[in-house]
């Protein structure tokens, strides 16, 4: 303390000695120094405070990546989970319903070949399927037995469907596969 109080004294007896123009000149350069010091202090903490900023606004938009991205995960495992459910409750005998189908929409499935059961994806669901062949069939009536087969109960879907026309008569011969999917007994 007695050191910078020396070193202020020191000044001032210098300070005193200087003529009026000279301690202008020093009055001057010292305000344009104190001016220059406290700009680069105040671009100083602008910058900082501009980098604070700009990491908090990207961390903000990662924020909101994520909250979408968890809710169309949401989304996603409801989805699989209603899935799962009609997988789950889906025990559609297959031949016996093609053909109940088949009756109610005016037709005779004159060959019907079952397939063997396949798993799928990580052998949770099993596929059964049917292969039906029809000849001169009418395509309306065709129609209306795919269409509701899909409709029925469970997931029940048309894999394939080949067709060809008759060029004689208006019916045509088809070949399709029907299958059911329904999740592996646990």
């Amino acid at each position: 303390m007695d050191k910078l109080r020396e070193m202020l004294n020191d000044a001032k007896a210098w300070f005193d000695r200087l003529t009026s123009r000279e301690r202008s000149m020093v009055l001057a350069t010292s305000g344009a120094v104190a001016a220059f010091v406290l700009f680069v202090i105040l671009m100083s903490f602008s910058t900082t405070a501009s980098g604070y900023r700009k990491r908090t606004d990207q961390k903000l938009d990662k924020l909101r990546q994520v909250q979408v991205l968890a809710a169309s995960y949401r989304e996603a495992a409801q989805e699989r989970q209603g899935v799962e459910q009609q997988l789950t409750g889906s025990n559609v005998r297959l031949i016996s319903y093609v053909e109940e189908k088949a009756t109610l929409a005016g037709l005779s499935v004159p060959n019907m070949t079952p397939k063997n059961d396949v798993n799928l994806g990580d052998g949770q669901i099993v596929e059964s399927s049917v292969e039906l062949t029809f000849t001169d069939v009418d395509l309306r009536k065709l129609h209306d037995f795919l269409a509701s087969v899909e409709r029925g109960p469970g997931v029940v879907k048309v894999k394939s469907l080949r067709l060809e026309p008759h060029a004689s008569t208006d019916t045509l011969t088809a070949w399709t596969t029907v299958a059911t999917y329904k999740m592996k007994p646990q």
